[in-house]
C-alpha cells in the first residue's frame, strides 16, 4: 500500500511540475507563503454573502418588494462587508479601488438620496462595473483577476438594485456581468491532469488552483470546485446561472 500511494504522489508532482510548477501531491494544500489574499478574508463567507445579496434582486425582478430587495442586499453585503472590503483592499488599480469601496460602503445610505443623487450613484455603480470589466481584459496576473472578481460580485447586485431604484433599465448591465463573470471564470480555470490510482483501480482527476491550492476526486469538475474553493471562480461559476434569468 505505501509503494502504492509513493507511486501516485511521485506521478501526481511531475504532472503538477509540468502543469502549473508545483511540488508533490496532496489533496487541499493550504494556500502558499507568498499568496496574496488577506488574512482576514473569509472566501466562503463573501461567497455566501454575494449569493444572497444577487439573489435579492432575483427577487425583486421577479415582482418582489422592492424594499424587502434592498434591505435585503443590504444586510448580505453588511454581513461581510469587511471581509469585501479587504478584497477590494488588494486591487492595484485605484480608481477600480475606489468605487467598489464607495459601492459597498455608501449604498445602505441609497433610500436617504435625493433622486439625481440616487441617479448618480446608479451611473457611479455601473461605471466601476465597466471599469473592472475592462481590467479582466488587461490583467494576466491571476491574483489580480481573483480579487477583481471578488469586487465585481460586491458591486453586481449593488448597481442592478441601484439602477432600478433610480429609474434605469438594467438590460444593458446584466449583459457586461455575465461576460466579466465569464472572464474571472475563464481566466482561473484550474490545470487538471487525470493520474492512475492504484488504490481504486481507476484514475482520478488531480487539479491546481493558481495560488496553489489543490485538490482530487473522481470527475473534474468536481476537482475543480474543490481546488477553486476559496476563490472568486467559485463565485463566478454560481453567479453566471443567477445573471442568466435576468
Amino acid at each position: 500500500m505505501k509503494r502504492k500511494l509513493i507511486g501516485v504522489a511521485m506521478a501526481f508532482a511531475v504532472a503538477v511540475t509540468a502543469v502549473a510548477g508545483a511540488g508533490s501531491a496532496q489533496a487541499a494544500t493550504p494556500r502558499p507563503a507568498g499568496s496574496t489574499v488577506h488574512p482576514n478574508v473569509d472566501p466562503v463567507t463573501v461567497a455566501e454573502a454575494i449569493k444572497a445579496a444577487y439573489d435579492a434582486y432575483k427577487t425583486f425582478f421577479g415582482g418582489g418588494s422592492s424594499a424587502n430587495a434592498t434591505a435585503q442586499i443590504i444586510a448580505a453585503i453588511k454581513a461581510a462587508e469587511r471581509e469585501i472590503i479587504n478584497h477590494i483592499d488588494a486591487i492595484a488599480a485605484a480608481d477600480a479601488r475606489a468605487c467598489a469601496q464607495s459601492a459597498v460602503l455608501n449604498f445602505p445610505d441609497f433610500d436617504n438620496l435625493t433622486t439625481d443623487n440616487k441617479q448618480n450613484f446608479a451611473l457611479t455603480a455601473t461605471s466601476c462595473i465597466t471599469e473592472i470589466d475592462s481590467l479582466l481584459s488587461a490583467v494576466t496576473d491571476k491574483a489580480a483577476k481573483d480579487q477583481l472578481g471578488f469586487s465585481l460580485n460586491a458591486v453586481g447586485p449593488i448597481a442592478l438594485m441601484a439602477r432600478s431604484k433610480a429609474g434605469l433599465h438594467n438590460d444593458t448591465l446584466v449583459p457586461v456581468l455575465r461576460e466579466s463573470n465569464q472572464k474571472v471564470l475563464t481566466g482561473l480555470t484550474p490545470r487538471c491532469v487525470n493520474l492512475f490510482d492504484p488504490d481504486s483501480h481507476g484514475k482520478r482527476w488531480f487539479c491546481t488552483a493558481y495560488n496553489g491550492f489543490r485538490a482530487d476526486d473522481v470527475t473534474q469538475p468536481d476537482a475543480q470546485d474543490d481546488a477553486m474553493v476559496n476563490t472568486s471562480w467559485e463565485i463566478a461559476k454560481n453567479t453566471l446561472p443567477q445573471l442568466a434569468s435576468l
